[in-house]
């Protein structure tokens, strides 16, 4: 298996207890995957952080969260 192949698995893939570690504990985690990032700063989002705090917990700019914003909004659109 390729390194891209290796990388690639890390985007469909999240382990539940870490990104629940982050919302519930708001211990910055940034050895999540790309898809636990993702679930991590929506759940975080629900319960009312701001974006800074959550683009700090997650290892992300506040830009990549405002545009996960956007994207999810465009698609309950």
């Amino acid at each position: 298996m390729s390194a891209w192949h290796r990388v690639r698995e890390t985007w469909s893939t999240a382990d539940e207890e870490e990104v629940e570690f982050v919302v519930r504990d708001r211990s910055p985690d940034h050895g999540l995957t790309r898809l636990g990032r993702r679930i991590a700063a929506r759940q975080l989002l629900e319960r009312d952080a701001s974006v800074e705090e959550i683009a700090e917990l997650i290892g992300v700019t506040p830009r990549t969260v405002y545009r996960w914003q956007a994207e999810r909004r465009r698609a309950a659109a």
